[in-house]
């Protein structure tokens, strides 16, 4: 749903930044497989073979240019692998997925698919655009793309029917034609039934560009970019609408960025949003992993008047053997007081993170989250699930993951927080259990648990959820059951309700696969069907 945003919430943390070893020229041979689905802190991988993975191994994601640790190995079945993240990173369905399989010669190739797409049934506060083209040698051309075609429906007895259609696309083109040229798009057009006045209205309504950019490659190491496209260097500003442009230099890197931000309310183009601002990095391999750390200096405007004067840092490191540190922060250097400028130092956003693995059998992540909440311009999650998420983001927190024995994984979490404007603080219970390999059966189990208390509510949420291949290789099948319990406590009212779900997805070939998910929710006397449909087509 396409949400109104006021101006002064706007300014808000659009992506989440991702972190580990810096790798950028690896030569070794990598497996792509899938997230298939997410549940609380466990992780599903698709492959189209698990054969050489092994409990423990480490898997990765593909992120500027470098393919860096992102997941740890559980359990396995024969396509699928049960994960845990490294650190704080985040993960939506169908992100993709690397493992190490070889080395290959030193003069090897090795062409990578590197891409991200729409989750299927929500759009999570990552970033919505294609990640960056690889650093192919020789110019190598490659071109990947995918073609996603969905319905959304809503059936009630309380409320008219809504069937919402959404198409995207995305595409990824490097060295066009063996030239230093490369492109990039990530677009969706999203419309419902019966209500193609608002999409005449205002096309922005219904079409969204997340990326739209041109890139040429003057050297190895430097760059421009022309278009809608968000930085990862300079992520937590968002999408810019202009050039920007960067220099690589030994272990270090700078670049220089102008255009316009994103309209608040449509996510269209919008030339009075003026920004401009400038970036330093520098990143290096070390013994165990990897040093990081970026500054950035940005100015923001607003039909002409000054909107927003910041710095931003982020550091990110693993020098030390198993453990994983992160940090962020941002400052505004520029506020109106009785009308009239003033330069100030505001910390207005801050991040800690540490994750330390004991073995192979635990682990252990803390976090300190005091940034601002992220804006969706589309979700399709339910109302429990935005409550939980809102619930488990900021604050302090503390997870656990403990693997006891082979096939059984256990987690537990708890977090707080606290704002002079709450009432009361909120507070944060979650725990996990997954049994990926049931006698008899050979399908996954997991069993959670989540107890919450918010400035409004007090609630309490249980789930099982089994999820089976019934076809290896080409059909899975899940079943998930939810009972939700939430008390209001400034009032008498209350909500419980029971909530179902069935999700089957089908792989015809390599390129060609196709989804149903029905969801049921029971409250009271009223009932609440949700049916998604998903056909996607890869190039």
């Amino acid at each position: 749903m396409i949400r109104r945003i006021p101006h002064r919430s706007f300014l808000v943390v659009l992506i989440l930044f991702f972190f580990g070893i810096i790798n950028g020229h690896s030569q070794e041979k990598y497996r792509q497989g899938t997230v298939s689905y997410i549940s609380g802190d466990n992780i599903y991988v698709k492959f189209e073979t698990t054969a050489g993975i092994e409990n423990g191994d480490t898997l990765f994601v593909f992120k500027e240019q470098a393919y860096k640790p992102a997941l740890v190995v559980q359990h396995q079945s024969s396509i699928s692998c049960l994960c845990t993240a490294l650190g704080d990173l985040t993960f939506k369905t169908s992100d993709l997925i690397f493992n190490r399989e070889k080395r290959l010669p030193k003069d090897a190739i090795v062409p990578v698919i590197a891409e991200q797409e729409l989750p299927e049934k929500d759009v999570s506060q990552q970033v919505l655009t294609a990640a960056e083209p690889t650093d192919q040698k020789k110019n190598t051309p490659d071109f990947s793309g995918k073609l996603r075609l969905s319905s959304y429906s809503n059936f009630s007895n309380v409320s008219d029917d809504m069937h919402r259609f959404r198409y995207t696309f995305s595409a990824l083109a490097s060295n066009v034609s063996g030239s230093k040229l490369s492109a990039e798009t990530y677009m969706s057009f999203t419309h419902k039934l019966n209500e193609w006045d608002v999409v005449k209205e205002n096309l922005n309504n219904a079409l969204k560009m997340y990326s739209l950019a041109l890139r040429y490659d003057f050297t190895e190491s430097t760059s421009l970019w022309l278009g809608r496209k968000i930085n990862p260097h300079v992520a937590n500003v968002g999408a810019v609408d202009g050039i920007q442009f960067e220099y690589g230099f030994k272990n270090f890197y700078a670049g220089v960025i102008a255009g316009s931000r994103p309209d608040y309310y449509d996510y269209g183009y919008n030339f009075d949003l003026f920004e401009d601002g400038a970036y330093f990095g520098h990143s290096q391999k070390v013994e165990h992993g990897f040093v990081q750390s970026s500054l950035a200096f940005f100015e923001q405007r607003n039909s002409g008047n000054v909107d927003r004067r910041f710095v931003y840092f982020q550091h990110a490191n693993s020098a030390i053997k198993n453990l994983n540190l992160f940090s962020s922060f941002e400052i505004d250097l520029y506020k109106l007081e009785n009308d009239q400028p003033k330069t100030t130092l505001s910390l207005t956003s801050l991040y800690l993170s540490a994750n330390y693995r004991f073995s192979k059998q635990l682990s252990l992540f803390a976090s300190y989250d005091n940034r601002k909440n992220v804006i969706y311009y589309e979700t399709f999650r339910n109302i429990t699930d935005e409550i939980l998420q809102q619930a488990s983001r900021q604050g302090v927190r503390v997870r656990m993951n403990f693997r006891p024995i082979n096939y059984l994984v256990v987690s537990a979490s708890a977090g707080t927080r606290f704002s002079e404007n709450d009432p009361r603080p909120t507070k944060t219970v979650n725990g996990f259990v997954t049994w990926s390999r049931l006698p008899g059966i050979n399908a996954s189990l997991s069993l959670s648990g989540n107890l919450m208390q918010t400035s409004y509510l007090d609630g309490q949420v249980y789930g099982a959820r089994l999820s089976k291949d019934l076809i290896d290789g080409k059909l899975y099948s899940m079943l998930y059951y939810r009972w939700v319990d939430f008390n209001y406590v400034n009032s008498l009212s209350s909500l419980k309700q029971h909530i179902g779900e069935i999700d089957f997805s089908y792989r015809f070939n390599k390129s060609f696969y196709f989804s149903v998910n029905f969801e049921a929710t029971i409250q009271e006397k009223d009932i609440f069907n949700r049916l998604y449909l998903s056909l996607r087509k890869n190039f």
